[in-house]
């Protein structure tokens, strides 16, 4: 298999990980809020998720191939070549490296960075974004300081 083909593979394996579901979806992000913001009603939750934008495909491909020339650059060719058989337990390895990879530091500030150059763009004409994003930006500040404020609390 030549580092193309790898390449190619690396990415379709996780392009097919991407949930297109909008239904699934919407239950993920109810989850993470009833989770996060646990003073939040469920409707309330399940209103807000229906609202919030979708990212593009591109973004997601975006990342999956600087996860290919990532791992190009770092794992030898036999052991990536070894590891695009296409079986369900080399794609899963696939999965989990990609996941590993998505939470390093580097993509950390990757991510950040697309998303607000994505909110930018979408900010301009998009009023329930924005309306929903700083709402879950100050819902997620107030609980943050409610943490921090909490061990000082219980120790006097």
């Amino acid at each position: 298999m030549d580092i193309l083909a790898i390449r190619d593979h690396l990415i379709a394996t996780v392009m097919r990980r991407i949930d297109t579901s909008l239904s699934t979806r919407a239950e993920a992000l109810r989850e993470f809020m009833d989770v996060t913001l646990p003073n939040i009603e469920k409707d309330a939750s399940a209103e807000i998720a229906q609202h919030i934008p979708t990212l593009p495909v591109e973004i997601y491909k975006k990342w999956a191939e600087m996860f290919a020339d990532r791992m190009l650059q770092t794992v030898k060719t036999d052991q990536l070549a070894d590891m695009c058989d296409n079986t369900d337990e080399s794609n899963a390895t696939i999965s989990l490296v990609y996941l590993m990879f998505m939470e390093s530091e580097r993509m950390e500030q990757q991510i950040a960075k697309d998303l607000a150059e994505l909110g930018v763009k979408a900010g301009t004409t998009d009023e329930v974004g924005n309306f929903l994003g700083d709402y879950l930006r100050t819902a997620l500040g107030a609980r943050s300081q409610e943490q921090m404020q909490q061990p000082s609390q219980q120790s006097a």
